[in-house]
């Protein structure tokens, strides 16, 4: 069974009685490891598509199923439990607590999880290890190179062994040379690991890293390209 399937998918804005739509029908299946491009200009959908992957948002009609359960059959706590165990995020701000180390940051999803503390620091030296920043174990993010703080992002995804990355533009604040390791990380991750990863991206030189690339406009996939 494919890990997750859209079928059909519109998400439609309202803002003071005017409608928007963000995707006006969306249909495609991803299986476990794949590596998808998920490629499309500012304002394409791609993000929206995104949201509604992640369970950080509702798509208005159609139907998303992922790991064979559609997406209305999950209740609140059970989309919380997905959101911190199976589906792991990164996103081009990173988003690190500045003033705390990277253990500790890459340390947070144990927070909510069912993982025993005893656990905690083996499991987040191991990530951290897994993207080539145990020199940095005890320096605080906020004086971290960018291409760093990408890989302390990556790393707190991987405490959690997730089913599916989702990567949201991960080099657009990277020098070249950084977002290309950032993306050789993501590769490995793939190939060596087998985690299944979408990166959202606008630029074909990203889009190229992977083996499927999906093109969305005006809300709609035009494109499904294998490479």
């Amino acid at each position: 069974m494919p890990l997750i399937t859209l079928h059909n998918i519109e998400k439609i804005y309202k803002t003071d009685g005017a409608e928007t739509k963000a995707l006006a029908g969306v249909s495609f299946s991803i299986e476990k490891g794949e590596f998808t491009a998920l490629m499309g200009q500012s304002g394409s959908g791609k993000s929206t598509l995104l949201h509604i992957i992640g369970f950080l948002d509702e798509q208005s009609s159609g139907t998303y199923s992922f790991e064979s359960k559609i997406s209305a059959d999950y209740g609140a706590k059970e989309i919380a439990r997905v959101r911190n165990e199976r589906i792991g995020f990164v996103f081009q701000s990173f988003n690190l607590l500045a003033q705390t180390s990277v253990l500790e940051n890459v340390k947070l999803p144990l927070l909510y999880s069912k993982v025993k503390k005893a656990e905690w620091n083996e499991r987040a030296c191991a990530a951290i290890h897994a993207v080539g920043l145990s020199h940095r174990v005890s320096h605080e993010s906020s004086k971290l190179s960018g291409g760093e703080k990408q890989r302390t992002a990556i790393a707190r995804v991987l405490v959690m062994s997730p089913a599916l990355i989702l990567a949201d533009e991960p080099t657009g604040n990277l020098d070249s040379a950084s977002g290309k390791a950032v993306m050789d990380i993501l590769i490995t991750l793939n190939k060596e690991e087998g985690h299944t990863i979408i990166v959202i991206t606008h630029d074909p030189n990203i889009a190229r890293y992977a083996n499927r690339v999906l093109t969305i406009s005006d809300g709609l996939i035009v494109a499904d390209t294998q490479q």
